[in-house]
């Protein structure tokens, strides 16, 4: 698929080189240069060893004449783990390549504009990362993808970024005992003696961070959405009634999110007891959650809606760049917010908000960082509480400022022109500014691209009618410009709303109250992140 080159080029560019970083120039040179069109991995396991065969068919657009290109995969380590390559072909042709520093250069002479050409590559090893071969904990071998961010390298030869989306299949080969779990549609399975063949395929590009597999002792169960989106559960045999019960509150989620942003965008959703480092992990239409998800206790809702939110957010549109992932994960944290109070109610969703407010102040004592923090490498550094709750909470102002309609009218248009896309926060602040008619620029500046929140002191005097309210920002750092409302509560247990606009280090504001006033509540109503001495 070709990537399309939205918003500024310059601003583009400048997103990709920012930090100065020589993986993210090296990066953007390849991203120029050829689009990965297609994945077809054929995998085989076994119970005797670790190591794993492959054969790989890489299927390249080129987007400008190359002399050279490059794929990433792990190399063979002294410790014996990674990956080493038997042979690399072209239409039956033998293709000269090195495989060094994790990549797998080839030499390109002659390949021009626009030609499209198909590699297989054969290889073997075991993976250090990335396929995750182990027990679960009743004992039993495993074999779980975990790709994120950027570990599909460790088992895979691909384009390992999020930016070049591609569409893929596995052809797994395992002991019949297994079952096979994966991405997309199961166009066929069949034995093969003491062996199962499992074919899954994705027919929309995804990026290669949810291009998993998951083999494992597994016992199914098969649900249906309202709208008939298939969704089953897949769950270790020895938990097999608390795992169905625990994975079938999967389905509230489903249809919420199909009401609130746009039909399912995969032909199926399979929710997978697995092993992974993470509480949960969003491949696209195989969501692995950790194996200790399955209590019978039916305690992980907010943990499914996150996941099934990235579906939309993180899976079919996707950021174009690691700093830009609050597109993955604040869009999914606010989304599983609105779940909780489609679900539960009011009390309960700014319960949530509260708590995730007091996580985003606390880490701001630690690290003083924007949400786009261009300083970060790629790690799980990036997973923190900007990305998350503090990406939440500007969605949240934003809902506030735009009303719910032309909010939630954003979200779907967001969805709608990236979806099987990536984008920039520049993109999502394009569709705000062109479906609400205003300019938002200082806004997505302020609390995605500044570090920081406003801290607030606030006194007040009533004398003859007149109230008096002095509002202080305190924080060391520059004021924010920012909406605040405040609650006047009179002496007969009325009060008054009224909205503020703040811009100053300190303001005073007048406002007339025919009665006494008891009290001056800011914010009541937990529109803004602030913090308040």
């Amino acid at each position: 698929m070709e990537k399309r080159l939205s918003g500024l080029a310059a601003m583009l560019l400048s997103t990709f080189l920012s930090g100065l970083l020589l993986p993210a120039q090296q990066h953007h040179e390849r991203w120029n240069s050829m689009d990965v069109q297609h994945y077809r991995f054929h995998i085989e396991l076994n119970d005797t060893t670790d190591v794993i065969s492959c054969n790989a068919e890489v299927e390249i657009l080129f987007k400008s004449e190359v002399q050279d290109f490059w794929l990433d995969l792990a190399n063979l380590s002294p410790e014996g783990q990674g990956m080493e390559i038997d042979r690399i072909r072209e239409n039956n042709d033998e293709v000269p390549f090195s495989h060094v520093d994790n990549q797998v250069h080839f030499s390109g002479a002659g390949i021009q504009r626009n030609d499209q050409r198909k590699y297989i590559i054969e290889y073997h090893g075991i993976p250090a990362d990335g396929l995750i071969i182990s027990e679960n904990k009743f004992g039993d071998r495993t074999f779980f993808g975990d790709n994120w961010p950027d570990r599909a390298h460790h088992w895979l030869p691909v384009v390992d970024h999020p930016s070049d989306k591609a569409t893929v299949e596995f052809i797994v080969v395992a002991p019949a005992h297994y079952g096979v779990v994966s991405i997309g549609s199961k166009t066929r399975e069949f034995l093969e003696g003491e062996r199962s063949i499992t074919h899954w395929k994705m027919n929309v590009p995804l990026s290669t961070k949810l291009m998993v597999i998951g083999v494992s002792p597994f016992e199914v169960d098969y649900l249906e959405s309202a709208s008939g989106i298939p969704v089953s559960s897949w769950v270790y045999p020895q938990n097999r009634d608390e795992g169905f019960y625990d994975y079938s509150v999967a389905l509230g989620p489903i249809d919420f999110f199909e009401q609130y942003i746009a039909p399912f965008p995969y032909t199926k959703l399979a929710n997978v007891q697995s092993r992974t480092r993470y509480g949960g992990m969003e491949n696209a239409s195989c969501i692995f959650y950790h194996e200790r998800t399955v209590s019978g206790k039916r305690d992980r809702v907010p943990l499914f809606a996150h996941e099934i939110a990235h579906q939309w957010y993180g899976d079919a549109v996707s950021e174009l760049n690691w700093h830009h992932i609050w597109i993955s994960e604040g869009f999914a944290t606010y989304l599983t917010d609105l779940y909780i109070e489609y679900e539960y109610g009011r009390d309960a969703f700014l319960a949530s908000m509260l708590d995730e407010k007091k996580q985003v102040l606390d880490f701001a004592k630690n690290r003083l960082a924007p949400i786009v923090d261009t300083t970060l490498s790629v790690s799980v550094k990036l997973l923190n509480k900007n990305s998350y709750e503090k990406a939440g909470w500007v969605l949240h102002m934003l809902r506030h400022e735009l009303g719910d309609e032309l909010f939630q009218c954003c979200l779907r248009t967001f969805y709608k022109d990236f979806k099987y896309d990536n984008a920039l926060t520049e993109d999502f602040l394009q569709v705000v500014e062109y479906l609400s008619g205003r300019d938002f620029k200082a806004f997505f500046q302020q609390w995605f691209h500044t570090a920081g929140h406003p801290v607030l002191s606030h006194s007040w005097k009533y004398k003859k009618g007149k109230l008096r309210i002095s509002i202080k920002q305190v924080q060391q750092y520059k004021p924010f410009d920012f909406p605040l409302e405040v609650r006047i509560e009179l002496r007969d247990g009325s009060f008054i709303d009224q909205g503020l606009n703040i811009s100053q280090k300190e303001e005073t504001f007048t406002i007339p109250a025919a009665l006494k006033v008891k009290n001056v509540i800011l914010d009541p109503d937990s529109w803004l992140l602030y913090e308040q001495l």
